[in-house]
């Protein structure tokens, strides 16, 4: 790999006067600090990415293609092919952020020129899977209109090949109060412990309120089982972040 996801840019975006006013975007300014952003505010994110590398090999077989999709700068699209170069696994990373998948096409330029990795700017919800033997929905599906994530899974499902499965990770949201409020506090604790200001913390979750719409963990299995994954299981949690295993 051309580089290491951690390094990069102190993420200082919500933190001056400066700060841009409105909704979030994964424009270049974010993309610019997205691996200091997403390390100091997801916990366990690199072991989360780790282990989607580990539950993969579930869905592989020599040659197999996989599409990661709101792959942003390619952390598991890298962590896939450096676990599964042997297998000849071919990976297709998608985002609708140009800005994201020029700087991925940069960081992971070995694998683009090696023919492992294909990087496309495209809406997801209209991407062709065709042939995926693996999918990856890495904290991505939040940032869908909620009104168009059953039909995206079914369609992603539709195209599986048979034997494949999904990977699916997401920040949730949790339909008893008390629960809810014990994780978000823990999570901007631990946002705080990693530098964030209260400004900073204050300023990003304004930003996001509108483009990132949370689901309860139990809306995202039976959404899983409504889009004909017959087999829904939960493998990680850390605070409020949740990921699932599917297949049929």
């Amino acid at each position: 790999m051309t580089e290491d996801f951690q390094q990069n840019t102190r993420d200082r975006l919500y933190a001056g006067m400066e700060a841009a006013p409105g909704d979030f975007a994964f424009d270049d300014s974010v993309a610019r600090v997205f691996p200091d952003m997403i390390s100091r505010s997801v916990p366990c994110y690199c072991d989360l990415v780790k282990l989607m590398a580990v539950l993969a090999r579930r869905f592989l077989h020599p040659d197999a293609r996989c599409f990661d999709l709101g792959c942003s700068l390619g952390a598991v699209s890298a962590a896939l092919l450096g676990q599964y170069r042997h297998l000849g696994l071919r990976v297709v990373a998608v985002d609708n952020s140009q800005a994201m998948i020029d700087r991925l096409n940069q960081r992971l330029a070995e694998e683009v020129a090696g023919g492992r990795l294909q990087a496309r700017c495209e809406d997801l919800t209209e991407v062709d899977t065709s042939g995926a033997s693996l999918l990856i929905l890495n904290l991505t599906l939040q940032f869908i209109a909620p009104e168009q994530r059953l039909a995206l899974l079914a369609r992603l499902r539709e195209r599986l090949q048979p034997g494949g499965g999904l990977l699916l990770a997401e920040k949730v949201q949790c339909a008893n109060p008390d629960a809810e409020h014990l994780l978000a506090e823990a999570h901007a604790e631990f946002k705080r412990a990693n530098g964030y200001s209260e400004l900073e913390i204050s300023r990003k979750r304004a930003a996001l309120e509108r483009v990132m719409r949370l689901d309860a963990p139990e809306v995202h299995a039976e959404r899983l089982r409504a889009a004909g994954f017959t087999q829904v299981v939960p493998w990680f949690q850390c605070l409020n972040f949740m990921a699932w295993a599917a297949w049929a």
